[in-house]
This record gives structure tokens, C-alpha cells and sequence, in this order.
């Protein structure tokens, strides 16, 4: 075994430029594999901490123009109602805003910007959204009700881990309060958040 590698060795030391090409090209080659495995990965496992991921559908509206058409993911807000009533095949409706709303976030004397959604408390029986603190019975039982995710209760108040029932101030207009806490969302997630609130326009 050792006249082996002593014999490589040689034989490596004498190409040096060869061998160090070909050493680099076999490196590239396994990491570029490594990391296309990794991709294939993320995309296969899309959304698979959500439980209910395969009786969930996303609604969008093609609205048609003289030469094209176009795909919206706003649809109209009495959509979901209708559809739940005249479907048999639908258990279950969320409205949102589709852009992940960011808004100013005012916490004594700190001010931050966080991205979020307004939504309709169907959503807490639809997505799996564990809570750690709180719960989603009561979440959104008043309008200015805010559910943050562990990050962002830690960007918003730091090492305080007693957050629910504190209040934040958003675009310096209202105040909201912190009703819950969920678990950060997976990068591989069609919904991502670092806040949701109630919202009756949606």
C-alpha cells in the first residue's frame, strides 16, 4: 500500500501542471455537483413543512388585453366567499394582500423597517404556522393584533423573550399589538413573512 501512494505521489510530482489541472477540474466537478444536489433538493422539499401542502391551491385572475394577457395574484375580495359557498370541493378560504407590505416599526426608540402580509385568520388552519407563544385561536381576535416570527421578535426587542401583549407602533399612525409568536419560516416557503396581521379589507 505504500509503494502505491509513494508511486502516485511521484507521478504527480513529475506532471505538476497536469496534475494540478486535472486535481482542480475534479474539484470544481464535485462541488459543482454538490451544490446542484443541494438546489435539486430545496426545490423537491418546496413547501413541505406545510402539512396540508398538497390541499392548498394559490387562486390568480388572467385579466385579458387586446394582444396579450396578463396573470395577477390579486383577485376580487367577495372571490373567496363565493367560491367556499358554491364549490363543494373548497373546505377552506384565506384572503391577503399579495406584496409582502413593508412597513416602519417604532419600538421605544427604535425604528425598523419589516415585511408582512394582512391576512384573514383562516390562515393559521391552513398553513402549519407553529405557535411558541401565543395561539392562533386568538391571534387575530382584535384588528390591531400583530403575529411576528422568532426573528423578527428577537430584530424588534432583542434578548426579551416575553414579547406577546407588548405594543409597536407601525408607520408612526397606530399601534399594534404583539399577539403571537411563530417559528421562522423555511427559505424553501411560497409564503414568507416577518409579520401578520388582520386585516378587514382584504
Amino acid at each position: 500500500m505504500f509503494n502505491f501512494f509513494q508511486t502516485t505521489f511521484r507521478n504527480l510530482w513529475k506532471n505538476k501542471s497536469y496534475s494540478f489541472l486535472n486535481i482542480i477540474g475534479l474539484s470544481i466537478g464535485i462541488a459543482c455537483a454538490g451544490f446542484i444536489f443541494l438546489w435539486v433538493e430545496s426545490e423537491l422539499n418546496y413547501d413541505s413543512f406545510n402539512k396540508k401542502k398538497n390541499l392548498l391551491y394559490f387562486v390568480r385572475e388572467n385579466q385579458k388585453y387586446d394582444t396579450y394577457t396578463a396573470t395577477f395574484g390579486s383577485t376580487p375580495g367577495i372571490l373567496a366567499p363565493a367560491m367556499q359557498a358554491e364549490i363543494p370541493g373548497i373546505a377552506n378560504t384565506c384572503r391577503m394582500n399579495e406584496d409582502n407590505a413593508s412597513k416602519l416599526f417604532t419600538i421605544g426608540t427604535k425604528s425598523m423597517y419589516a415585511g408582512g402580509h394582512y391576512a384573514e385568520a383562516s390562515l393559521f388552519s391552513m398553513f402549519t404556522l407553529p405557535f411558541v407563544d401565543g395561539n392562533a385561536a386568538t391571534a387575530f381576535k382584535q384588528l390591531h393584533s400583530l403575529v411576528i416570527t422568532q426573528k423578527t421578535a428577537k430584530k424588534f426587542f432583542g434578548t426579551d423573550k416575553d414579547v406577546v401583549g407588548k405594543t409597536v407602533r407601525v408607520d408612526n399612525k397606530q399601534d399594534y399589538v404583539i399577539t403571537g409568536v411563530v417559528k421562522d419560516i423555511p427559505e424553501n416557503s411560497s409564503l414568507q413573512f416577518e409579520w401578520l396581521a388582520p386585516s378587514d379589507l382584504v
